[in-house]
């Protein structure tokens, strides 16, 4: 993963808010806050999972092909695994077909530590939310269509156990 920057943990409750709102909820949201709290409410038992982890940073990355392997579903399943069960369904076809890149972020969780050289972090890649953009990202790279999708990944003191 190339780490392209950092941002808040509420930057990246924010940003998983405000992209899935407008399916979910069927409206858009006005601010970052409407975002982090849509995060908040709609995605509690989750939100819930990350928090008991201790959170204490979060990077912004980009996911290239090379870390498919690294790249786990919160329910332990592996990404490539899950990509390839789905890969039918209708959503993820509809991605697969389109003549444009999946976007993220997709919203992540690894172990990590602060250091005197900054946040590093202990793969696995835990994904919370974009597993369907995910699954159409990994199917557009086995059709030859290459290219990094992004991430925040959310740093932890624990690990996510299965």
């Amino acid at each position: 993963m190339k780490i392209v920057g950092t941002c808040r943990v509420v930057d990246a409750l924010s940003e998983w808010g405000t992209h899935n709102t407008p399916w979910r909820a069927k409206r858009q949201v006005s601010d970052a806050s409407e975002g982090a709290d849509f995060a908040l409410t709609y995605y509690s038992q989750l939100v819930c999972g990350i928090l008991a982890l201790s959170p204490f940073g979060c990077l912004r990355g980009e996911i290239s092909a090379e870390d498919i392997p690294l790249l786990r579903l919160y329910d332990g399943t592996l990404a490539e695994e899950w990509a390839t069960k789905i890969q039918s369904r209708h959503y993820v076809r509809a991605m697969v077909d389109a003549d444009r890149e999946v976007v993220g972020p997709l919203t992540c969780v690894c172990k990590g530590d602060a250091t005197s050289d900054g946040l590093q972090f202990s793969p696995p890649f835990v994904i919370f939310d974009g597993w369907n953009r995910m699954a159409a990202w990994i199917q557009h790279g086995k059709e030859g269509k290459t290219y990094s999708i992004a991430a925040n990944v959310i740093l932890t003191k624990s690990r996510v156990s299965h």
